[in-house]
Protein backbone atom coordinates (compact mmCIF):
# COMPACT_ATOMS: atom_id res chain seq x y z
CA UNK A 1 0.00 0.00 0.00
CA UNK A 2 2.54 2.55 -1.27
CA UNK A 3 1.84 6.59 0.07
CA UNK A 4 0.03 5.04 3.13
CA UNK A 5 1.60 6.84 6.18
CA UNK A 6 3.23 4.60 8.93
CA UNK A 7 1.30 3.77 12.32
CA UNK A 8 1.89 6.71 14.54
CA UNK A 9 4.45 5.38 17.27
CA UNK A 10 2.39 5.75 20.39
CA UNK A 11 3.59 2.63 22.42
CA UNK A 12 5.61 3.21 24.97
CA UNK A 13 8.42 0.05 25.54
CA UNK A 14 10.19 0.38 28.84
CA UNK A 15 13.05 -2.39 29.48
CA UNK A 16 10.92 -4.05 32.36
CA UNK A 17 8.43 -4.68 30.24
CA UNK A 18 10.46 -6.13 27.37
CA UNK A 19 12.23 -8.75 30.04
CA UNK A 20 8.68 -9.83 31.14
CA UNK A 21 7.94 -10.50 27.01
CA UNK A 22 11.31 -12.46 27.19
CA UNK A 23 10.22 -14.41 30.33
CA UNK A 24 7.39 -15.25 29.18
CA UNK A 25 8.62 -17.03 25.94
CA UNK A 26 11.31 -18.68 28.02
CA UNK A 27 12.59 -18.51 31.54
CA UNK A 28 16.16 -18.83 29.85
CA UNK A 29 17.81 -15.90 28.34
CA UNK A 30 19.22 -16.94 25.29
CA UNK A 31 16.50 -19.56 23.93
CA UNK A 32 13.69 -16.57 25.24
CA UNK A 33 15.88 -14.67 22.27
CA UNK A 34 15.48 -17.87 19.63
CA UNK A 35 11.65 -18.05 20.57
CA UNK A 36 11.31 -13.82 20.32
CA UNK A 37 13.36 -14.37 16.53
CA UNK A 38 10.92 -16.79 15.66
CA UNK A 39 7.53 -15.12 16.99
CA UNK A 40 9.22 -12.33 14.79
CA UNK A 41 9.44 -14.05 11.85
CA UNK A 42 5.69 -15.51 11.99
CA UNK A 43 4.24 -12.08 12.43
CA UNK A 44 6.58 -11.09 9.46
CA UNK A 45 5.34 -13.34 7.50
CA UNK A 46 1.40 -12.77 8.72
CA UNK A 47 2.11 -8.84 7.66
CA UNK A 48 3.23 -9.48 4.31
CA UNK A 49 0.85 -12.15 3.37
CA UNK A 50 -1.43 -9.27 3.73
CA UNK A 51 0.29 -6.17 1.42
CA UNK A 52 1.72 -4.63 4.64
CA UNK A 53 4.81 -2.66 2.63
CA UNK A 54 7.13 -2.99 5.67
CA UNK A 55 6.03 -6.35 7.34
CA UNK A 56 8.98 -6.37 9.29
CA UNK A 57 8.45 -2.63 11.21
CA UNK A 58 4.38 -4.30 11.87
CA UNK A 59 6.04 -7.38 13.58
CA UNK A 60 8.06 -5.03 15.97
CA UNK A 61 5.13 -2.61 16.35
CA UNK A 62 2.96 -6.12 17.23
CA UNK A 63 5.99 -7.22 20.01
CA UNK A 64 6.32 -3.41 21.36
CA UNK A 65 2.59 -3.85 22.37
CA UNK A 66 2.18 -7.05 23.80
CA UNK A 67 5.58 -5.92 26.08
CA UNK A 68 3.72 -2.97 27.05
CA UNK A 69 0.11 -4.99 27.91
CA UNK A 70 2.85 -7.20 29.50
CA UNK A 71 3.88 -5.03 31.52
CA UNK A 72 0.15 -3.37 32.23
CA UNK A 73 -0.03 -6.85 33.99
CA UNK A 74 -1.87 -8.68 31.26
CA UNK A 75 -1.85 -12.41 32.08
CA UNK A 76 -1.38 -14.75 29.36
CA UNK A 77 -2.99 -17.93 30.05
CA UNK A 78 -0.77 -20.86 29.04
CA UNK A 79 2.94 -21.54 28.18
CA UNK A 80 1.93 -20.68 24.31
CA UNK A 81 2.32 -16.82 24.14
CA UNK A 82 1.40 -16.78 20.28
CA UNK A 83 -2.35 -16.52 19.96
CA UNK A 84 -2.01 -13.70 22.64
CA UNK A 85 0.68 -12.37 20.22
CA UNK A 86 -1.44 -12.78 17.00
CA UNK A 87 -4.27 -10.96 18.70
CA UNK A 88 -2.73 -8.33 18.64
CA UNK A 89 -1.24 -8.32 15.27
CA UNK A 90 -4.82 -8.29 14.23
CA UNK A 91 -5.60 -5.02 15.54
CA UNK A 92 -2.47 -3.27 14.85
CA UNK A 93 -3.67 -4.83 11.14
CA UNK A 94 -7.22 -3.07 11.64
CA UNK A 95 -5.17 0.06 12.39
CA UNK A 96 -3.24 -0.12 9.31
CA UNK A 97 -6.13 -0.75 6.83
CA UNK A 98 -7.92 2.29 8.84
CA UNK A 99 -5.18 4.91 8.15
CA UNK A 100 -5.08 3.54 4.53
CA UNK A 101 -8.41 4.45 4.46
CA UNK A 102 -7.84 7.99 6.01
CA UNK A 103 -5.45 8.78 3.91
CA UNK A 104 -7.34 7.93 1.25
CA UNK A 105 -10.20 10.21 2.32
CA UNK A 106 -7.85 12.98 3.02
CA UNK A 107 -6.58 13.13 -0.63
CA UNK A 108 -9.78 13.33 -1.77
CA UNK A 109 -10.57 16.13 0.37
CA UNK A 110 -7.18 18.04 -0.87
CA UNK A 111 -8.70 17.76 -4.30
CA UNK A 112 -9.30 21.15 -6.14
CA UNK A 113 -13.33 20.32 -5.87
CA UNK A 114 -12.97 20.28 -2.24
CA UNK A 115 -11.46 23.03 -1.79
CA UNK A 116 -14.19 25.31 -1.58
CA UNK A 117 -15.40 23.85 1.74
CA UNK A 118 -15.12 26.20 4.84
CA UNK A 119 -12.53 25.49 7.64
CA UNK A 120 -13.66 24.63 10.72
CA UNK A 121 -12.05 26.81 13.41
CA UNK A 122 -11.84 23.85 16.09
CA UNK A 123 -10.19 21.16 13.64
CA UNK A 124 -7.95 24.33 13.20
CA UNK A 125 -7.07 24.44 16.41
CA UNK A 126 -7.08 20.36 16.94
CA UNK A 127 -4.64 20.77 14.18
CA UNK A 128 -2.51 23.26 15.74
CA UNK A 129 -2.29 21.54 19.20
CA UNK A 130 -1.44 18.08 17.32
CA UNK A 131 1.36 19.83 15.27
CA UNK A 132 2.96 21.18 18.59
CA UNK A 133 3.06 17.84 20.02
CA UNK A 134 4.68 16.45 16.64
CA UNK A 135 7.36 19.06 17.04
CA UNK A 136 7.87 18.79 20.82
CA UNK A 137 8.34 14.82 20.20
CA UNK A 138 10.88 15.66 17.62
CA UNK A 139 12.89 17.75 19.88
CA UNK A 140 12.43 15.45 22.40
CA UNK A 141 13.83 12.46 20.36
CA UNK A 142 16.55 14.60 18.65
CA UNK A 143 17.80 15.17 22.74
CA UNK A 144 17.24 11.82 23.31
CA UNK A 145 18.93 10.69 20.52
CA UNK A 146 22.04 12.46 21.08
CA UNK A 147 22.50 11.58 24.48
CA UNK A 148 22.85 8.19 23.95
CA UNK A 149 26.55 6.66 24.54
CA UNK A 150 28.58 6.22 21.07
CA UNK A 151 28.37 2.46 20.69
CA UNK A 152 24.59 2.50 21.20
CA UNK A 153 24.16 5.55 18.84
CA UNK A 154 25.67 3.71 16.00
CA UNK A 155 23.72 0.54 16.85
CA UNK A 156 20.37 1.71 16.43
CA UNK A 157 21.16 4.10 13.64
CA UNK A 158 22.86 0.89 11.67
CA UNK A 159 19.76 -1.30 12.39
CA UNK A 160 17.53 1.30 11.24
CA UNK A 161 19.10 2.21 8.39
CA UNK A 162 17.83 1.54 4.63
CA UNK A 163 14.61 -0.53 3.41
CA UNK A 164 13.62 -3.84 2.70
CA UNK A 165 16.68 -5.53 1.01
CA UNK A 166 19.29 -3.43 1.89
CA UNK A 167 18.14 -2.77 5.57
CA UNK A 168 18.24 -6.94 6.04
CA UNK A 169 21.84 -6.88 4.68
CA UNK A 170 22.82 -3.97 6.81
CA UNK A 171 21.79 -5.48 9.83
CA UNK A 172 23.72 -8.90 9.24
CA UNK A 173 26.52 -7.21 8.00
CA UNK A 174 26.31 -5.28 11.63
CA UNK A 175 25.80 -8.73 13.65
CA UNK A 176 29.11 -10.06 12.11
CA UNK A 177 30.85 -6.53 13.01
CA UNK A 178 29.65 -6.88 16.41
CA UNK A 179 30.43 -10.97 16.00
CA UNK A 180 26.32 -11.38 17.64
CA UNK A 181 23.89 -13.99 16.46
CA UNK A 182 21.28 -11.78 14.58
CA UNK A 183 18.55 -12.51 17.22
CA UNK A 184 21.05 -10.94 20.14
CA UNK A 185 21.64 -7.77 17.88
CA UNK A 186 17.48 -7.10 17.61
CA UNK A 187 17.38 -7.68 21.56
CA UNK A 188 20.12 -5.17 21.92
CA UNK A 189 17.78 -2.64 19.23
CA UNK A 190 14.92 -3.41 20.89
CA UNK A 191 16.47 -2.47 24.50
CA UNK A 192 17.98 0.77 23.09
CA UNK A 193 14.42 1.88 21.10
CA UNK A 194 12.35 1.00 25.04
CA UNK A 195 14.90 3.30 26.34
CA UNK A 196 14.68 5.81 23.93
CA UNK A 197 10.84 5.64 24.20
CA UNK A 198 11.45 6.39 27.73
CA UNK A 199 13.30 9.15 27.39
CA UNK A 200 11.10 10.70 24.96
CA UNK A 201 7.86 10.16 27.15
CA UNK A 202 9.33 11.87 30.02
CA UNK A 203 10.74 14.54 28.24
CA UNK A 204 7.19 15.29 26.31
CA UNK A 205 5.70 15.20 29.64
CA UNK A 206 7.92 17.95 31.06
CA UNK A 207 7.83 19.86 28.13
CA UNK A 208 4.01 19.91 28.13
CA UNK A 209 3.97 20.44 31.79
Amino acid sequence: MDGVPALKKDWVVTQASFDLLLRQLDPDRERAGEKYEQVRQKLTKFFQWRGCATPEEFADRTLDRAARRLGDGTAVPGQEIYPFVHGIAINVLREHWKEAQKHATQSLDESPAAQHIGADPTEDRERATEQAQRERRLECLDACVNGLPPQQLKLITEYHRGEGGARIARRNALAEELRIPLNALRIRAHRIRGELETCISECTRKAGS
